[in-house]
Order: structure tokens, then sequence, then C-alpha cells
């Protein structure tokens, strides 16, 4: 299904990836952090020499040591994410990424700008890693506890293929509203980050109830799984169509219908 485009500008956030102990790789957790870092989100052509720059903040009243490094990353169709050591894995950046400084200090109330570059390298093929800005931690006990806030990295192929589709699933009626479940599939080289809208129609096409679709990431070749609550929907029994209408940055809009019905 496609639809005359329009443009819808993502928003993203400062997300912490969570305390761990010292001796842990998983990330766990969110947890209320005492730093920000932004942008959370870097895009840069694979043949980009000028770096990007990432300011953290302290937000604590207290001075923070911090250290910055790479790990790589991929996504679940449920939007989990896993990790390994850097340039294991095939889409990762690897020994072209580069951080500059990899360990800083900033006092309380100020920030500090550092550099994430990409040396000039496969210009088809699009990398993405997972850059870290961990504090030094403090001692809870015999842990050694730090915060740390991811910032994804992609390098972008030359080729500007952003491609995507939505595929049909279902719908479930509850006490809480309808939950409506679909799938979005990356069909390009680039990631994504689809935003849109869920309206629930009529058999005469008319909107009866609506619902945002907040911005979520897609991987290239890869699909996520989306869920998406319409609270206290309240309809009448008879035939409806679920349409999630999402746009990717494509020139047009994605969408696909869900046909239920709401029964006696």
């Amino acid at each position: 299904m496609v639809l005359r485009r329009r443009f819808v500008e993502p928003a993203s956030r400062s997300v912490p990836l969570g305390l761990v102990g010292s001796c842990l790789l998983a990330l766990t957790a969110p947890a209320e952090a005492q730093f920000s870092v932004s942008p959370v989100i870097v895009q840069v052509a694979a043949t980009e020499v000028a770096p990007a720059r990432l300011q953290v903040r302290n937000e604590g009243e207290n001075g923070l040591q911090f250290r910055a490094y790479a790990l790589d990353f991929d996504m679940s169709p449920s939007g989990d994410h896993a990790y390994w050591e850097h340039g294991t894995q095939k889409q990762s950046c690897g020994q072209r990424l580069r951080i500059a400084p990899d360990a800083f200090t900033v006092p309380a109330g100020q920030s500090e700008t550092i550099s994430v570059s990409l040396d000039p390298g496969d210009s088809d093929t699009t990398c993405w890693s997972m850059v870290l800005v961990e504090t030094s931690g403090s001692s809870e006990g015999s842990v050694v506890v730090r915060q740390r806030i991811g910032v994804k990295f992609y390098g972008l192929s030359a080729d500007a293929d952003v491609d995507g589709e939505v595929l049909a699933a279902g719908v479930d009626r509850d006490s809480i509203g309808l939950d409506v479940g679909f799938s979005v599939r990356n069909r390009g080289s680039w990631p994504l980050r689809p935003t849109g809208t869920l309206e629930i129609r009529d058999v005469h096409g008319q909107v009866v109830a609506s619902q945002p679709v907040e911005a979520f990431s897609v991987l290239p070749e890869r699909e996520r799984e989306i869920r998406v609550v319409i609270p206290e929907a309240r309809l009448e029994p008879g035939r409806y169509l679920a349409v999630p209408i999402l746009d990717f940055g494509a020139e047009y809009l994605a969408g696909t219908q869900i046909d239920f019905r709401i029964e006696e």
C-alpha cells in the first residue's frame, strides 16, 4: 500500500543503557543518569572524513570521569539489542571508527565535546556500531557501578537506498482497548526510523479511532514487530480496518490494511 508522501522529522532522546557491575558486559535495566549525551543517533557517509560531534553534559553535583568506546550491536524483531566485542560482526564499522578523546573528566554542570569519525572505506556497504559513553563508576559494597549512554553510529553507503514495507499481522481486543500488531521490513541499505499513525476505519472508510505510532528503528535487511494499543476504543459491532501508515523517509508513505470484526 503506497500513499502520497508527507515529511515527519523523527525525534530522539538520550536513553541510559543502565547500571552495570564492573565485571559485567551485558547492559541491564535503565536507571536515571547523572549525565546526558547528544545526539544519540549519528549518520555519516561511509566515505566521510569530517568527525561527528557528541556533547557530554554532567547533570550532577560532582565532577565525573568518563571513557568512550564502541561495541557491535544488532536488533531483534522485538527491538531488543544484542552486543558483541567491537569489530567482530559483519556489519561493524570496526577499526575505521575513531573516538577522541576516549577518556576525559567533566566538572559538575559543564560539558565536553568528543569527536567520532569514520575512516574512508567501502562506499557500497552501510556499517553500524554503538558508541558508549560511560562513567568511571562508584562503589556499592563489592560492586563498582557505572552508568552508560549509547549512541548509534551509522556509516551510510553511497547508494541512497531507502526502501521499506509494512506487513499485516493481527488485531486483539481486550479490556484495555484494541491491540494492533504489524511488522516493518527494511529492504534497503540505510537504517530506517519510521513514525506515523494507526487509523481504525469503518466499512465506509471513515476514521473512527487513531493512535500515533512513535518513532522506532529498523536496521538494514531486518524486520521489526510493532504493537500499538488504542485504549478505550469504543466500537460498535461490525467490520473494521486497522490501517498503519508510516513515513520512513522515502518519496512515499507505506501502510497495510488489517481486516477485523467486532462481534455482538
